[in-house]
């Protein structure tokens, strides 16, 4: 849900729930951190792979992942890229959040085809935007003792920060083209060697929609996976309005 008429926005809004912005942080360049506290936060059931969804204008959605919810203390961070174009409402809303201010949550609930199903091993693939989402599969991985091997490519500045946020990730610095880091490891012999031995029975593809295309043919003809255990879910394409 992107662009919406308005009387269907207001709807959404309102069978939402309101948080209050806690603390806002950029723990490195190109990342930007919102804590949220509310007592919905308490009671609901999150998921690794639930979205909500801000609304950033009369019309417009942006989606969002959550990163670490802590229902006991109420609260639920976000982990937002930031892309550098500022003049984007979603980008432009969340850099002016500061601590008091409210933001309402509209829906959390993970799509249909993209669920966390509790795999005994699973490979997540993505770019910046999808950091979140590999922070929340880490955390619940490791509480269901699950394998999970997380691949992204992130912007130089960032990578530091990335390998001791996911100290098991392969964090591989992105290239001018989209997903251009993402393929070129698909087809190195490192890769082949960590999913023989991973044999995932999910694979979860996030981010850019283009680069989500090639590395779902790259996983099923170069590496043999069967393409039931792949789930994509674009986050955004090159030209288009947020997903």
């Amino acid at each position: 849900m992107a662009r919406v008429p308005r009387f269907l926005a207001d709807y959404t809004q309102r069978r939402g729930f309101t948080t209050t912005v806690v603390s806002a942080e950029r723990p490195s360049p190109g990342l930007l951190r919102v804590t949220f506290a509310g007592e919905d936060l308490r009671t609901r059931e999150f998921s690794p792979c639930d979205v909500t969804a801000f609304r950033v204008a009369a019309n417009d959605f942006r989606h969002y992942t959550p990163e670490t919810p802590d229902p006991d203390a109420g609260t639920a961070t976000v982990l937002f890229h930031d892309h550098g174009r500022h003049d984007a409402p979603g980008l432009r809303l969340i850099e002016s959040l500061e601590p008091g201010a409210e933001l309402d949550w509209c829906g959390l609930a993970s799509a249909r085809g993209f669920r966390w199903t509790s795999p005994r091993s699973a490979l997540v693939m993505g770019d910046a935007s999808t950091l979140g989402l590999m922070t929340a599969m880490a955390g619940r991985a490791e509480a269901e003792g699950s394998r999970l091997l997380a691949v992204t490519e992130v912007h130089e500045p960032d990578a530091e920060y990335v390998r001791k946020l996911l100290p098991d990730a392969v964090v591989l610095p992105s290239a001018e083209e989209e997903g251009a880091a993402l393929d070129a490891w698909l087809v190195g012999t490192p890769a082949k060697e960590e999913i023989r031995r991973l044999a995932p029975e999910a694979v979860y593809l996030a981010g850019h929609g283009g680069s989500i295309q090639r590395q779902r043919q790259a996983l099923r003809t170069l590496h043999g996976l069967d393409r039931r255990t792949i789930r994509t879910q674009p986050y955004w394409a090159t030209g288009k309005t947020g997903l």
